[in-house]
């Protein structure tokens, strides 16, 4: 059986990679795959795309890399943009947006967010009665997909529609995954491992887990305060109360 370790949302925050990396090399785990946004929001754009280049095999494009790469407007994407010099721009810029693979038979499909843009997508937890029809319609055109990955809400699920699955990875940096005990608050990255017969089109065993990985983001808020980093106050909010905070 071979495993891959399915990561997404960074956001620039080499320290929840580094913890998230060290917990995949724990588990002997050889692929890993990244669903995108490497940039935005973290201290160390820089230092978070030369290590997903060095370890990741598969990286997809998110939203936010292409609006530091490509459509950058506030002062935030240009302090982005200049953060991480040109060659890593253009590399942001030269991500796809989807990628296909056979695992155990089924036809899996990594993206960011959704089959039409990376900018907007689902989430499993705002239950409403159009939500089966959005799940519907995140496969409209991929009749032949049998599973969808994605990241970008930084909510971890799997979920299963008639004979489909959508499987969100959570999110590897500012996620909403934020626990309080004995008085001792701790965020959680998290990225998925999938389990099963990489490149096979034969049916035979495949298997989810979630995994969630405790990281010093207390570091990354001493990283962010002392940056020059335009609305970093945004971003250690973030990390603060496991709250997105809208832009």
């Amino acid at each position: 059986m071979d495993k891959i370790a399915i990561i997404s949302d960074v956001h620039g925050c080499y320290v929840s990679l580094k913890a998230i990396f060290d917990d995949i090399e724990k588990r002997g785990i050889q692929h890993i795959f990244m669903l995108g946004d490497l940039v935005a929001k973290g201290s160390e754009p820089d230092k978070t795309i030369d290590l997903i280049r060095e370890k990741c095999e598969v990286v997809i494009k998110g939203n936010c890399d292409d609006i530091v790469s490509e459509n950058a407007v506030t002062k935030e994407h240009f302090w982005n943009k200049n953060k991480i010099g040109k060659k890593r721009e253009e590399y942001l810029k030269s991500l796809p947006k989807f990628y296909d693979f056979y695992m155990s038979g089924l036809k899996i499909r990594l993206m960011h967010a959704s089959p039409k843009t990376t900018y907007k997508s689902i989430n499993i937890y705002d239950i409403t009665e159009a939500l089966n029809k959005e799940i519907v319609d995140m496969f409209e055109d991929e009749e032949n997909i049998d599973v969808i990955i994605f990241g970008h809400i930084h909510s971890p699920f799997i979920y299963r529609l008639d004979n489909k699955m959508l499987v969100n990875t959570g999110s590897v940096s500012n996620s909403c995954d934020l626990i309080t005990k004995n008085e001792e608050t701790n965020l959680l990255a998290s990225y998925l491992i999938l389990e099963g017969e990489y490149n096979s089109n034969d049916a035979a065993n495949i298997s989810y887990e979630l995994v969630k990985v405790p990281f010093d983001y207390q570091k990354e808020i001493k990283n962010l305060e002392n940056s020059d980093m335009p609305n970093k106050d945004m971003a250690i909010a973030e990390l603060k109360t496991g709250i997105y905070v809208a832009r």
